[in-house]
């Protein structure tokens, strides 16, 4: 059960945090992490980094570049995949454009696909229709044994905001509204010829509580999966403490009703992948209480699970990160979260690792023999203030003490081999 790297990443070599990016091993033995700066106005080259000694240490950036020497740009959340042919895929968010209203945002994916192992692309083509909007989150993609491609992804439904659509007022106190004020529902986009032509599922898939008669919400983040029956099972996040769950009998074209998981959680994605000497499924979230998400503990709890019955039941929880001790978090009453301002606890007893990061999420999953490579965004301490009235400590001397200085964000690499989640 041993852990070979838990390592910090700075920005000035994976530019990003959380860097929602993507890793792959490569033929050569290596792994290339692949990762976009974010910035979309204009958009700008996508970059990657190298590890010839599984993950324990990182090359300078490098800009991918297209088969015509052009640099390959896109904004992030990259989703590197095997093709059945051998030949490397990515999927990207693209172009985003916000309007007046939630509905007005606009994103598109493109797909572009490698045969030297990542070193030139193929110009990329869009995958969602011009006009039409679709947000993917990184690694969330999956190649299914025939070598269909299915990307998931979400989009939603706005309103003009009366107000601040993003504040709620409880217990005379200002709280966040993850869902400002838009219904989101997450679907898939599907493809038979390695992503040359793409067909979209026939349905969305939201919460309806009772079929609606408790009210509709929104599911989106969505990530997927192939099971060992032929469904494919397809992961979101909520609002409303927990994730929420749908089955495709269809390898992707159509998707059942959504139904509750036991995966007490916070508005924040998940990373699922099959370990490949057990079979089990892994899943990695921030793992939260309903109390914690309203206090301004947001994500400062990154746990993983593993589940022997294909997704059914989960069980092993362990941290990745955690400013407490709790590894295991009973899920509430299905209800809206609110959230709080990001805030250190004052609990120190409790959360005895405090003053530390309360956002740890984005994470990427990678198999290396019989070792796991996990990456995930290291950032947000909340109000500075509290760090040094209740710890005592400056921020700009805790982010040298945590080895982030002078960014105050990063990425952390984990590697570990694959018992460690089974302790």
């Amino acid at each position: 059960m041993t852990e070979y790297v838990n390592s910090i990443v700075k920005l000035d070599t994976v530019g990003l945090s959380p860097a929602y990016s993507s890793v792959s091993p490569l033929n050569d033995g290596r792994l290339m992490w692949v990762w976009g700066t974010g910035r979309g106005e204009p958009v700008e080259p996508v970059n990657a980094n190298f590890s010839d000694d599984e993950g324990a240490t990182w090359t300078a950036p490098t800009t991918l570049r297209l088969t015509t020497g052009e640099p390959l740009r896109a904004v992030m959340d990259g989703n590197l995949m095997r093709l059945k042919s051998g030949a490397l895929g990515l999927v990207m968010r693209s172009m985003a454009q916000r309007g007046e209203y939630e509905s007005d945002y606009h994103a598109s994916l493109i797909f572009t696909k490698s045969d030297d192992e990542g070193g030139t692309w193929s110009p990329p083509m869009q995958i969602n229709p011009q006009g039409t909007n679709a947000v993917i989150t990184n690694e969330r993609t999956t190649v299914l044994k025939d070598g269909r491609i299915i990307v998931p992804y979400y989009t939603g439904l706005g309103a003009k905001p009366i107000g601040d659509a993003k504040k709620v007022i409880r217990y005379s106190n200002e709280f966040g509204n993850a869902e400002r004020g838009s219904l989101s529902y997450s679907s898939a986009y599907y493809s038979d010829d390695e992503g040359q032509t793409w067909q979209r599922s026939g349905n969305e898939v939201f919460v309806m509580l009772e079929y609606g008669v408790r009210g509709s919400f929104s599911m989106g983040e969505p990530t997927v999966i192939e099971l060992n029956d032929g469904r494919v099972l397809m992961l979101c996040r909520t609002n409303l403490g927990r994730f929420f769950q749908s089955y495709s009998d269809d390898r992707g074209e159509t998707w059942n009703e959504a139904e509750p998981t036991d995966l007490a959680c916070c508005a924040s994605p998940c990373n699922i992948s099959r370990i490949p000497s057990t079979g089990d499924l892994l899943v990695i979230w921030n793992q939260i209480s309903k109390w914690e998400t309203m206090t301004g503990l947001y994500r400062h709890r990154l746990s993983c699970a593993i589940s022997s019955d294909e997704g059914k039941t989960w069980r092993n929880h362990r941290n990745l990160e955690s400013l407490d001790d709790t590894t295991y978090v009973e899920p509430g009453p299905i209800d809206v979260d609110i959230i709080g301002k990001y805030h250190q606890p004052i609990d120190r007893t409790r959360y005895h690792r405090a003053p530390g990061p309360l956002r740890c999420n984005q994470p990427t999953c990678t198999y290396v023999g019989d070792k796991v490579v996990i990456t995930y965004g290291y950032c947000v301490f909340g109000d500075k203030s509290v760090i040094t009235d209740t710890y005592g400590v400056a921020y700009d001397d805790l982010m040298q003490q945590l080895g982030i200085a002078p960014y105050g964000r990063a990425n952390r690499v984990r590697v570990m081999s694959t018992d460690w989640f089974y302790k």
